[in-house]
């Protein structure tokens, strides 16, 4: 599956792989592709907003020079000045510039301290939401598949500390962790 977006002059576009997520950033910068195993991917993701300081910063500088104008105009008596109408303007098409640049995104960390960042609303919220779950999908079933079971050359701290793993990573349940560690116990052929 893979999931493209695309944000003024960015394009993303992610691609689950067997193994790993597949992610590609082009912007202005250049170009960056990465590949990061579904190991190293923490289970869980984040919402967090990018708001623009700079076209904050100008709404408010704008809205204060129109309020310092009406001020003035009102103590020396001359009532409404429409020199205020310009600064009103410019702090209105501002503020509609930093509402409309306001973007969303969604974050998944990694172990290394590392960040996978989706745009939240690109090309839609569903789309998003579909892929994510994909994901997730892919990285339990790969998990489970690498990691759970029996491997009688370790011990059994070795295999108890990567079920606990698994059950930290919600790739398998808290029933799963006891009865596999009941089985590694009960197995006859393993030998210490």
């Amino acid at each position: 599956m893979e999931l493209h977006q695309r944000a003024w002059l960015e394009k993303r576009s992610f691609v689950l792989l067997p193994n790993k997520l597949k992610l590609y950033l082009k912007d202005t910068e250049g170009e960056y592709e990465n590949y990061i195993s579904y190991e190293n991917l923490k289970s869980e993701a984040q919402i967090r907003c990018r708001k623009n300081s700079k076209l904050l910063f100008v709404t408010i500088a704008a809205i204060s020079f129109a309020i310092c104008i009406l001020l003035q105009g009102l103590l020396i008596n001359q009532g409404f000045n429409y020199a205020i109408v310009v600064p009103l303007t410019i702090a209105a098409i501002f503020a509609t510039l930093y509402q409309v640049k306001k973007q969303n995104y969604v974050i998944v960390e990694t172990f290394d301290r590392k960040k996978v960042i989706f745009l939240r609303d690109k090309p839609n919220r569903q789309a998003l939401e579909k892929f994510l779950n994909q994901l997730w999908r892919h990285r339990k079933k790969y998990l489970r598949e690498k990691y759970f079971y029996i491997n009688h050359n370790h011990d059994l701290k070795q295999q108890t500390e990567r079920l606990r793993w698994l059950l930290e990573q919600n790739i398998i349940t808290k029933a799963e962790f006891k009865s596999a560690q009941e089985d590694w116990i009960i197995d006859k052929t393993y030998q210490s």
